[in-house]
């Protein structure tokens, strides 16, 4: 068998080759994939807030303890793909592992260069696993919904919204509105609002999710941008009534906000781990998502984080009553849409340029 030996600086002064020679192996000697064994810490990259401490209980700390590997958690930006462009060209890894979205993977996907490594994951039970939360090069450990929520107090005594066509009914349902400043699951919504089976959404109609938009654009007082910021105007009772991460809305809940998540109808999607391509410390972190596939380990992260795990075993090892405000309980799943990654994937660019136009104009 070949022997493959890789050579370090110390190596190459002790052969004696020169500083010429030993800087034109810098590139070789700095991108030297990592052994796991080699590995003491790991950058995992996640979206914050219930994520970072349902995760960190779920399989940071296990791993750490595990392995002896230190999880260092980072959050990614609003758009985590030009995060990963730039980190590939680069050859600058701010983080070994990240949290993205099948959507995401479509778009990287796209580009003329790999920018995702293959996970090689093994699973001897892909059967109950969710559809959708294996492949090459993803490996989903949690599913989440966008979903209605509303405050209780400010429906007190009358009746409250059950589905996006009661809150497009700024007459019946008054109060403060807020939508999430974004294509992706807004202009569903809009949809659904009209009456379009959210069985059937896809490819969208654009122009007439549009024009359910220009229906409610006045009465809406808030564009929210992120998680954070959604959970904190619930909470705050700046809003009345919303569309939020059902994950932020049972946060909020479960800090003893008076307010409760509407499934009647809604998106749901899978967040899944990935790695850039050439990371150093592939072999580490493909270990690392390879650990977070683990039926209870998935069950740990529920007490803080209000994601369905895409391993259905793990609600063996989930209490029952915390299973039921799960965006996967049978009573919220049938009623949801699972957000298509091909349709934004390809779309996704272009429709945000014209949203965006929409809100400001």
């Amino acid at each position: 068998m070949k022997e493959n030996k890789h050579y370090t600086r110390r190596d190459a002064l002790k052969l004696g080759m020169g500083a010429a020679v030993t800087a034109a192996m810098a590139p070789m000697l700095i991108s030297r994939p990592a052994s796991a064994a080699e590995v003491t810490t790991l950058t995992v990259a996640d979206v914050g807030g219930p994520y970072g401490a349902g995760f960190g209980k779920a399989f940071y700390q296990p791993f750490e303890q595990a392995t002896g590997i230190k999880i260092v958690n980072t959050v990614l930006g609003p758009d985590p793909v030009p995060q990963f462009q730039m980190m590939v060209d680069t050859k600058n890894y701010l983080f070994d592992v990240a949290l993205l979205n099948p959507e995401h993977l479509v778009r990287l996907n796209k580009m003329p260069k790999p920018y995702l490594e293959d996970l090689h994951l093994q699973v001897p039970d892909p059967e109950n696993y969710v559809k959708g939360s294996i492949t090459p090069q993803f490996g989903g450990v949690s599913i989440y919904a966008l979903a209605l929520g509303y405050r209780t107090d400010s429906f007190e005594g009358k009746p409250a919204p059950t589905n996006w066509t009661d809150f497009w009914n700024v007459a019946k349902f008054k109060g403060r509105r807020g939508l999430w400043r974004s294509p992706v699951c807004t202009l569903e919504l809009a949809l659904m609002a009209d009456g379009v089976d959210p069985k059937k959404l896809y490819p969208l109609d654009v122009d007439r999710a549009f024009r359910s938009l220009d229906k409610i654009r006045s009465s809406i007082d808030v564009w929210w941008t992120s998680g954070a910021q959604a959970t904190q105007m619930l909470q705050s009772g700046e809003l009345d009534l919303m569309s939020i991460w059902s994950t932020r809305a049972q946060t909020a809940i479960d800090a003893g906000t008076p307010a409760s998540i509407a499934w009647g109808q809604g998106l749901y999607n899978i967040d899944g781990f990935t790695i850039p391509h050439g990371s150093p410390k592939q072999e580490a972190a493909r270990k690392f998502i390879q650990f977070c596939m683990d039926a209870k380990r998935q069950s740990m992260y529920v007490n803080d984080l209000a994601c369905g795990p895409t391993n259905i075993k793990a609600y063996e090892f989930i209490d029952k009553k915390k299973a039921a405000l799960l965006p996967t309980a049978p009573d919220h799943i049938h009623n949801l849409a699972e957000m298509s990654a091909d349709y934004w994937g390809d779309n996704q660019v272009a429709l945000t340029e014209r949203f965006e136009k929409w809100v400001i104009s």
